[in-house]
């Protein structure tokens, strides 16, 4: 056995693979297990994938598990399966909305750039239903969106629903009967 292998690989990288494979098995397990049973699970996985990766290496270690959504399924085999997913609607609903903020702001100085190179000294406009301005004047220049109308919150709608679907959050309501 190459004893290089467990010792020249980084320490972080070997902390990165086990985080990784970790947080993946926890996301598996969140729909399966309570808190408090998946806590102890990730634990004790966390030690095992410590003391397999000193002796035959992380990659050893890992690949030895199987995937974490298999791993998973193995700890709930009782079909607990009625648990929602809220890490996962968390994650949806960010996604979605840096996504919405990033094309709202880039159509927007994309307006301010046509207004700088045009000359002109304001605009105004609707990006998928919300209205935009831009302006530049001698004082400066700046981007605006109003929010006044009850289109505005469409895309706040669409993101709600997004994290719903995505993390099945209706089974609270269905866990509670």
């Amino acid at each position: 056995m190459n004893t290089q292998t467990t010792e020249t690989q980084s320490t972080f990288g070997v902390w990165r693979r086990r985080e990784s494979y970790l947080f993946r098995l926890d996301l598996w397990l969140e729909e399966r297990v309570s808190l408090r049973e998946r806590r102890s699970i990730l634990r004790e996985i966390r030690d095992n994938i410590k003391a397999d990766a000193a002796i035959r290496g992380i990659d050893t270690a890992l690949d030895s598990l199987g995937s974490p959504r298999a791993l998973a399924r193995s700890f709930a085999e009782d079909g607990r399966g009625n648990r929602p997913s809220w890490n996962r609607a968390i994650y949806w609903f960010t996604g979605l909305l840096v996504l919405w903020w990033t094309l709202a702001f880039v159509y927007t100085a994309g307006m301010l750039s046509a207004l700088i190179s045009s000359g002109a000294e304001s605009a105004e406009s609707y990006f998928l239903g919300l209205p935009v301005s831009a302006f530049n004047r001698e004082s400066g220049i700046g981007i605006g969106w109003e929010a006044s109308s009850a289109v505005a919150y469409i895309p706040l709608m669409v993101m709600v629903v997004a994290a719903i679907i995505a993390g099945r959050l209706w089974r609270v309501r269905i866990g509670r009967r």
